[in-house]
């Protein structure tokens, strides 16, 4: 197991690649009008811990998350962003640079713990700060997702949250996403709060 020492290095090793005469240049993979949605960089895992230790960001979700775990998450979603090209990329504002989440698609396994029989697919997902929300980011780069994905080869997108979740149910319909179905959170009691989810279905069209 790498130390966190390490993983940063890891990440700190990757970036180098992308310097040019000594300027750092970070990848971006999409642009909006507001955002840039790009690779993920050590600087941004504090304020990543920061989000997914905050109640308002996690209230639809079983439980906060631990600074080491947020860490481990990263990684993990950088790793699969050099690879593929195609992940839950890290999402900045354009007129500031300030990081303000992510915005992305996340590969569900055949082997995941939901109970899906269309796995495996591609889900669309976006957590951003709070001092944003209200403001139409999470819609505006979802939808550049949606056609980057896409133009990926990705044929259809779904996604899915707590049924009392009507914000992001809300960024959904947005999307032009229609409700699928309902179904239970695997590993909550039968009665936790948020053990009701919705999910939403959308096929991506050739442009």
């Amino acid at each position: 197991v790498r130390s966190r020492r390490q993983r940063q290095m890891c990440i700190r090793d990757r970036n180098k690649h992308f310097r040019l005469n000594g300027v750092f240049k970070m990848v971006i993979y999409i642009e909006t009008e507001r955002l840039n949605l790009r690779d993920w960089k050590t600087e941004d895992l504090f304020p990543f811990q920061k989000m997914n230790a905050n109640t308002q960001v996690r209230r639809y979700f079983p439980s906060l998350l631990s600074y080491r775990r947020s860490e481990i998450d990263m990684e993990n979603m950088d790793s699969i962003i050099q690879e593929s090209g195609l992940g839950l990329f890290a999402v900045e504002l354009k007129e500031t640079g300030e990081w303000l989440g992510f915005i992305g698609v996340n590969y569900v396994s055949k082997d995941s713990h939901y109970p899906f029989k269309e796995l495996p697919f591609y889900e669309i997902g976006w957590r951003l700060i709070p001092e944003v929300w209200g403001n139409g980011l999470a819609t505006e780069g979802a939808e550049a997702v949606m056609k980057y994905a896409r133009d990926k080869g990705v044929k259809e997108l779904y996604s899915f949250t707590s049924e009392n979740n009507l914000p992001s149910r809300k960024v959904m319909e947005k999307l032009g996403m229609t409700f699928l179905d309902n179904f239970e959170y695997p590993n909550l009691s039968k009665y936790h709060p948020l053990k009701r989810h919705v999910r939403y279905y959308k096929e991506l069209l050739p442009s």
